[in-house]
């Protein structure tokens, strides 16, 4: 994406694609519903999502881990997030008020910065990010101003995302109803395997 000489971003600055992700106490539950009554997946379960980063949660370093479950519905990313410690998050804000479901909605912008400017030039607060090795940020949970009602995550798309997020989607596509929930380690176990592979 390439913003006017104003540095206001393009229209579809936030980019064509979109996930619905829901904050889990309890994983398996939902996996089983979602399969099974809703009849999406198969969901691509990674046990260890953090794989060497780090993560700031208002301000301050925090050691969190979690499990994400990725399935498609069409173009639509579905992702479970299940924190699998106690560590300070956004996640465990949420489960503690008592909340279990849905929690944000992602984006994933080619411009990634920019997008970010944007939202925080116009009320969203930055609550949470992941940082990679090389100090960078991975992505970005932001509270959103009231009317919209839920978090917001921007990350960045890369090359990297396309190959990985294409595998899930494909294998969503294809889906039969034949082993509705597939685990992995980690997202390089994922990708190891061939599974979702052209």
């Amino acid at each position: 994406m390439n913003p006017d000489p104003t540095g206001t971003p393009e229209l579809a600055f936030l980019g064509k694609r979109i996930q619905v992700a829901f904050v889990l106490a309890d994983l398996e539950p939902a996996l089983r519903y979602w399969t099974e009554a809703l009849k999406v997946g198969p969901f691509v379960v990674m046990e260890s999502a953090i794989d060497g980063r780090t993560v700031r949660y208002r301000g301050r370093p925090t050691n969190m881990e979690m499990a994400l479950a990725f399935a498609y519905m069409g173009d639509v990313q579905i992702e479970f997030v299940h924190q699998t410690n106690d560590a300070p998050s956004p996640f465990k804000e949420f489960l503690d008020s008592g909340r279990n479901g849905f929690h944000h909605l992602a984006y994933w912008p080619t411009d990634f910065e920019t997008a970010c400017a944007h939202l925080e030039e116009n009320g969203f607060t930055e609550i949470c990010s992941i940082i990679r090795p090389d100090g960078t940020r991975d992505l970005v949970y932001y509270e959103a101003p009231d009317f919209i009602g839920s978090i917001v995550e921007i990350v960045p798309w890369t090359s990297a995302r396309n190959e990985y997020f294409s595998r899930i989607q494909r294998l969503s596509n294809g889906w039969d109803g034949t082993r509705p929930i597939r685990r992995f380690a980690s997202r390089a176990a994922f990708l190891d395997s061939g599974e979702g592979a052209l």
